[in-house]
């Protein structure tokens, strides 16, 4: 029996313990699960379709009160599959994560994260992979991700870090700022959202061809509720949503959308007032500068 022991990792016959267990409690769980649902004391167990509720609860009932510290293992399973850049095998243990406690929204943050950020920044610097398969895998993963969260979207419809995450691939990897203006358009409203994100939706939403006039009305709305309320400066509450980035957004948009000059925002161009201040000082003799 030793032999065998120590012929297999210690985490094997851990975990076929842990099995067994479920398996013999499953009986007894399915049985109080289904009446518990039939009294509506106890939702369904969530999942997107018929094969990934099949997989939840089977996962639910085999386990049962074990979910925590097995999904605990696997995250650090995973973890050990992120530091060697195994990105499948990173994908495949956060599905099972992610299946064990579908509500936990830091579980799916981070397998948005994994498979759109990581992941595909990895294959981006692979020199090994052929320009084509290089490509491949880009769309592959990055369009993963947003399928991944769009499923955590329907556990955790409020979720304000899920968009962020979303947002994220959206912007920096798929360069969709359709899809980003959508995720802060959504967020923005959310209860626990970044100020920021409100004019996040505005300077995408910019980029999202056809869709200037709108970005414009949203971003000038916002400055117009900063000028309006200048007198509540300092006070709790109080938003300054005149960034730098919202100025020249909306400066630009002006341009495109020919608005009227009497009708456009009075603030200098904030690259204008860092060229001067970067301007080169020219001396004449005697140490005179020239402006």
């Amino acid at each position: 029996m030793r032999a065998i022991l120590e012929k297999y990792p210690r985490w094997i016959p851990i975990v076929a313990v842990i099995l067994v267990f479920g398996l013999i409690r499953t009986p007894i769980e399915k049985s109080l699960r289904s009446q518990l649902i039939e009294t509506h004391l106890l939702q369904p167990p969530p999942a997107r379709t018929t094969l990934g509720a099949l997989k939840q609860s089977s996962l639910m009932g085999m386990l049962g009160g074990l979910r925590s510290m097995v999904a605990v293992y696997l995250t650090l399973k995973a973890y050990e599959h992120f530091g060697v850049m195994e990105w499948d095998e990173v994908e495949s243990t956060y599905d099972l994560i992610t299946s064990l406690e579908p509500r936990e929204e830091f579980h799916w943050v981070h397998r948005i994260w994994h498979r759109g950020i990581n992941a595909v920044a990895s294959v981006e610097v692979n020199d090994d992979l052929t320009p084509a398969e290089r490509q491949r895998r880009f769309d592959l993963y990055s369009t993963q991700a947003i399928e991944i969260g769009e499923a955590a979207l329907e556990q955790l419809p409020n979720s304000v870090k899920i968009r962020e995450q979303m947002a994220e691939v959206y912007r920096e990897k798929l360069r969709d700022y359709c899809g980003a203006a959508k995720m802060y358009g959504e967020m923005k409203d959310l209860p626990g959202a970044m100020q920021y994100s409100t004019r996040f939706y505005g300077y995408f939403l910019a980029k999202c061809p056809g869709n200037e006039q709108k970005a414009y009305d949203h971003l000038y709305g916002l400055y117009v509720e900063t000028m309006s309320n200048l007198d509540r400066k300092g006070e709790r509450g109080f938003v300054d949503h005149r960034a730098p980035t919202l100025i020249i957004t909306l400066k630009e948009l002006e341009e495109k959308l020919d608005i009227p000059i009497s009708q456009r925002i009075p603030d200098p161009h904030p690259d204008e007032g860092l060229k001067r201040r970067n301007r080169p000082t020219g001396r004449l003799p005697g140490g005179v500068g020239i402006p």
